[in-house]
């Protein structure tokens, strides 16, 4: 991946499709009560200026007001977490990670509330792990 090229993405369903420019700056995970609760786990993002985000399809885009101080986006076809987004005018936004195909490694930079439950439920190798040809022929479909 270039650093002229964007990182693009999209929502489950394909109704949002996001572009930003290449992450340099590692992936971050909060695990936070909001976060977990909207994920099932930790909230994976890649963070980038606000204004660098292109955005097709916005018109399927839902923003729910999760605090004070930000804002989760959302399909509202699919379902899909968008980004969260403060609300204090920052040029800001965590985009979420799993909406991206990238082939390069990036760094795990931060992570928020290391301290809670969840963050030591999913520290460690699985006991079992599965490549994507083997996870699609033990369910019997594909992703």
């Amino acid at each position: 991946m270039s650093g002229a090229e964007p990182c693009r993405g999209q929502c489950m369903c394909g109704a949002v499709r996001l572009t930003m420019p290449e992450p340099t700056n590692g992936y971050r995970a909060c695990a936070c009560d909001m976060c977990r609760r909207l994920t099932g786990s930790q909230f994976y993002s890649l963070w980038t200026a606000w204004s660098t985000v292109g955005i097709e399809g916005a018109e399927h885009v839902r923003n729910f007001p999760s605090s004070d101080w930000a804002e989760r986006g959302f399909c509202g076809t699919c379902g899909s977490v968008l980004w969260y987004r403060p609300t204090d005018g920052r040029d800001a936004v965590g985009l979420s990670l799993g909406l991206f195909e990238i082939d390069t490694a990036i760094n795990f930079a931060e992570q928020f509330y290391a301290d809670k439950p969840i963050c030591t439920l999913v520290r460690g190798l699985p006991a079992t792990s599965m490549t994507e040809a083997e996870t699609e022929a033990h369910f019997g479909a594909g992703t």
